[in-house]
């Protein structure tokens, strides 16, 4: 009978441990990636070509090579699936890319309509947002983490001591640069088609727009000078520079020197420019600043009494997201920029932002 007992024992452990083995591979299953290789499997060495990195295949149980936007090369065993994304760019192109079931948690920003192209039903389904702070970070249990190159050193470091797989994404200064941000961050994510899907439509998108704003001779562009709430910015090279370009805009910040501490011209500057139009900022980012008492600011200011923008009362409000735009958005960005200063060329009304 005592043998009976510890036969009958061994096989209820046996049945226990089937069992939990059959619910862990079914959950692995539906969870459709495993973690990240980790750390002491990373190489960090700069991508010399193309061939020095295995992209991902169609199976999420394949292991795959991508480099982020810094070079540094990621290996990965599977497609990563607890992704925390710490900016508001790389928020957009993951919910796009990879889908909300493989993100842990957005940025502080996500969901915040005038900088963020995340609905707060985007963010709600994912469910977090964290800060650019490492426990935080660490206490969500990523597989891959997704930081800016404005991180710091220290940071990087810290992220990575603690077995954690970090992807530095960039600051693109020109759409190009912006189309790179969105295949590196898509490669890595391990969705090679829908990266090249999502670069197709941008730049359909995009020579469509350049067809309507060819009915602009050159000699007819409009001259903008953009505000933010501290006063002019898009000085020369940077990316909304690059985006007024692209409009057909003509950037008056970045037309006279110098510049001052921050980048910016002067007031008088601003009479020498004599825009023909103000572009408003429309994001109270402190709390504390109200877009429309800065626009009437503007408007009552003497020394803009004579400017064409002030005379002819030209002073349209643009998003900050479209400012400061950081993903595959620069295509919504630009359509609007445009729609602000040449409204005549979309009868249709506004451009509305896409996926």
């Amino acid at each position: 009978m005592h043998t009976s007992n510890n036969i009958c024992n061994f096989t209820n452990k046996k049945r226990f441990i089937i069992l939990f083995l059959f619910l862990l591979s079914l959950l692995t299953l539906l969870c459709g990636c495993k973690q990240a290789a980790p750390a002491e499997e990373k190489t960090h060495s700069a991508v010399k070509s193309s061939s020095d990195v295995k992209p991902a295949g169609g199976n999420p149980e394949q292991s795959y090579s991508a480099k982020d936007d810094t070079g540094r090369i990621l290996v990965f065993k599977t497609k990563p699936c607890r992704i925390v994304s710490v900016t508001y760019g790389t928020d957009e192109i993951l919910k796009t890319l990879a889908g909300p079931e493989r993100i842990a948690a957005y940025s502080r920003h996500a969901g915040d309509p005038e900088i963020s192209f995340l609905s707060k039903e985007d963010v709600k389904r994912v469910g977090k947002k964290v800060e650019n702070n490492s426990e935080a970070i660490f206490a969500l249990h990523p597989d891959l983490v997704v930081i800016s190159t404005s991180t710091g050193a220290d940071e990087l470091r810290t992220l990575e001591s603690m077995g954690l797989t970090v992807y530095v994404a960039m600051s693109p200064k020109t759409y190009q640069e912006m189309r790179q941000k969105v295949r590196n961050l898509g490669l890595a994510a391990g969705e090679p088609q829908k990266t090249e899907d999502l670069l197709k439509r941008m730049d359909e998108r995009m020579a469509s727009l350049e067809k309507r704003l060819q009915a602009i001779p050159d000699d007819r562009r409009r001259t903008a000078v953009a505000f933010s709430m501290t006063g002019p910015m898009g000085r020369k090279g940077e990316l909304f520079d690059s985006m007024m370009k692209l409009a057909h805009v003509i950037n008056g910040a970045a037309t006279v020197h110098p510049l001052g501490i921050k980048g910016q011209i002067s007031k008088e500057q601003v009479v020498q420019v004599n825009p023909d139009m103000f572009l408003l900022p429309t994001w109270n980012y402190d709390k504390h600043s109200d877009p429309e008492k800065f626009a009437r600011e503007l408007m009552e200011d003497p020394a803009y009494r004579n400017v064409k923008a002030v005379k002819n009362r030209k002073m349209v409000y643009v998003s900050d997201r479209y400012r400061y735009v950081a993903s595959h958005h620069i295509v919504d960005a630009v359509e609007n920029i445009a729609y602000a200063v040449y409204p005549e060329l979309f009868p249709e009304g506004k451009p509305e932002d896409q996926e």
